[in-house]
């Protein structure tokens, strides 16, 4: 049966979490809005909000204190209200923490890219999941994930070999070098028995092997095979940054259904290999990434009409009511 809801009671965020919740698992719900005539209006809306539900939907609804019609109810509405009505995040959310009332949980997008300035709300994003995390703050993660020491070179496909090649010699000494570092991740640098003598100081290192061998000698990558577990860290912490990036790309060129990047000093130039199901742990521009989430604060923006409404969700991370236990 269809039937109406009064706007006026769905004023408060915990009241529109309810009605969502109800509507969305007992029925559905549109929200119908035009704009206001008077320009001096222009952030309340004329709106009705209609549903589609049984019995035991008004039941529920007017047990939460949500008011309930036959007959439309019309009211003036403000835009960020309308815009947390007809919002649904496309992604799948997963929990992060409480309302600051710790009235009702609040769930937080686990997909697309995210910034975010947490670990601990990082760590909830990626529960269950098969995740590569870059680490670069001396965080400990063992009891969470297992451990890659090195990137097992030999045990990583040809075609990820390729793109890193590509990706790395982008970010660092540029495309000419591409074809000579992808060679050298492919085949390894050389042996102590063909290195250059102390005699032969002379000759030039090539970039592309002085670029791999220092990935090598802070111990990131490793010329064999090796286990890519399927929760797993890579702890570069302290390493100099161009073995940190080598380690995000890795992360993001990779088959891992999520990376996660905490702390590394951001580069301009890793933009364009940004990939979905990524969190950025740290500074980065805003405007490469979905979802913001800072200072305990969720932020995403919802088209209402033809302006771009900003929305702002505050939260008590779990991990910090599990600190106060």
């Amino acid at each position: 049966m269809k039937f109406y809801v009064d706007p006026e009671s769905l004023k408060s965020k915990k009241s529109r979490v309810l009605f969502k919740r109800l509507a969305g698992k007992y029925g559905s719900y549109e929200v119908i809005y035009r704009e206001h005539p008077r320009k001096y209006h222009s952030n309340f809306l004329p709106t009705i909000i209609k549903v589609d539900g049984d019995k035991e939907l008004i039941r529920l609804l007017k047990k939460a204190k949500i008011k309930v019609s036959k007959k439309p109810v019309p009211a003036l509405v403000d835009v960020k209200i309308i815009a947390d009505l007809i919002h649904e995040f496309k992604v799948k959310t997963k929990p992060i923490g409480v309302d600051k009332n710790k009235e009702y949980i609040i769930y937080a997008p686990a997909g697309g890219k995210i910034l975010c300035d947490d670990p601990g709300v990082a760590l909830f994003l990626i529960r269950n999941e098969r995740v590569v995390w870059i680490e670069s703050r001396n965080l400990d993660l063992t009891p969470l994930l297992a451990e890659i020491p090195s990137i097992p070179m030999k045990s990583i496909s040809p075609k990820l070999i390729s793109d890193l090649a590509l990706a790395f010699s982008r970010i660092t000494i540029g495309d000419r070098y591409v074809e000579g570092i992808q060679r050298i991740l492919t085949e390894g640098l050389a042996t102590e028995a063909e290195e250059l003598t102390k005699e032969e100081e002379l000759t030039v290192v090539s970039p592309e092997e002085k670029l791999v061998k220092e990935l090598v000698d802070w111990g990131v990558i490793k010329f064999s095979v090796g286990e890519l577990y399927p929760r797993a860290f890579i702890d570069v912490s302290g390493t100099p940054l161009k073995c940190q990036w080598f380690a995000v790309l890795f992360g993001l060129l990779s088959d891992y259904d999520y990376v996660v990047v905490n702390g590394v000093k951001w580069n301009s130039k890793l933009a364009s290999f940004l990939r979905s199901n990524l969190i950025w742990v740290g500074n980065a521009p805003d405007k490469y990434f979905d979802f913001i989430i800072k200072d305990s604060r969720i932020h995403y923006k919802v088209n209402v009409l033809d302006r771009e409404v900003e929305i702002t969700e505050e939260f008590i991370p779990f991990h910090k009511l599990l600190e106060k236990c």
